[in-house]
């Protein structure tokens, strides 16, 4: 399995991931040429893509599928809440009734998206049927979670013992606390359906290695209230503290905001 996070952050979020002839972005929200040209900086030709698929509702996860899906015929895997979101809204624009695909969050079932079984999970945040992803091509296992206030035990028994991971670190309290946002901003993303810190993160990656994860993305970081170093070193202590020694034990990847990152071949 080939994965590589092309955008990563709170101004915009797309994955890649690739085995066999199945080539899918999670997410795709930035702007069509911006992923078109990230995907070609890391050697993909955007229309070998055979599908999308969205997490949630959201302007920085959903901006560019639209563009994608009329551009390159490709279908949108995405749950019922969001799809009716998408389509009440008109957000992305028309899209052909062959190309929707909804899903019911709830259930927990597995999409078939030929080389890769996607096996889907709810999440906790404040977006209606906001989900995460695990990616199963036989041989290896990517999960991907971001935008989750805490760590529910649906996304626990999803992620853990996979081979790599995407998990979000958004912030770094001291940074929101201390930082310029409303109070009442600073509340829903502190809520336990807001955004996960780097210290909480830090904790359920240690989980995620214990239970045999090798590869961590460390993503959706915030622009205002978080760094890479900020996040990267509190993870790590936090690791250190739980007796596990970051990039022996595992490998932590940082995410970029508009550049892809780490391409990972496992």
């Amino acid at each position: 399995m080939i994965v590589c996070p092309i955008l990563s952050g709170s101004s915009g979020n797309a994955t890649y991931v690739e085995s066999g002839s199945t080539r899918l972005l999670v997410d795709a929200g930035g702007a069509g040429r911006c992923i078109e040209t990230n995907l070609r900086k890391i050697g993909v030709d955007p229309s070998s893509l055979t599908c999308l698929l969205a997490t949630h509702e959201h302007d920085d996860h959903i901006r560019g599928l639209g563009v994608l899906s009329r551009r390159y015929n490709l279908p949108i895997y995405a749950s019922v809440g969001v799809w009716d979101f998408l389509i009440r809204s008109a957000r992305i624009g028309e899209i052909s009734k062959r190309f929707i695909k909804p899903f019911l969050s709830v259930k927990g079932d597995v999409l078939d998206l030929g080389d890769i079984k996607a096996t889907y999970f709810a999440t906790a945040h404040d977006e209606c049927d906001s989900v995460g992803y695990v990616f199963d091509d036989g041989k290896s296992k990517f999960g991907l979670a971001t935008d989750l206030g805490h760590v529910t035990p649906r996304v626990r028994g999803s992620l853990l013992g996979c081979d790599a991971v995407l998990l979000e670190s958004n912030y770094d309290y001291q940074s929101l606390i201390k930082g310029p946002y409303p109070y009442p901003l600073k509340q829903r993303i502190l809520s336990p359906t807001g955004h996960l810190d780097n210290e909480d993160a830090g904790k359920f990656v240690a989980e995620l290695v214990r239970s045999g994860v090798k590869y961590i993305f460390l993503g959706h970081l915030s622009e205002n209230n978080n760094t890479e170093r900020l996040a990267y070193d509190t993870v790590s202590r936090v690791l250190r503290e739980s007796g596990i020694e970051p990039q022996t034990t595992c490998k932590i990847y940082m995410t970029k905001r508009y550049e892809p990152s780490r391409k990972l071949e496992f």
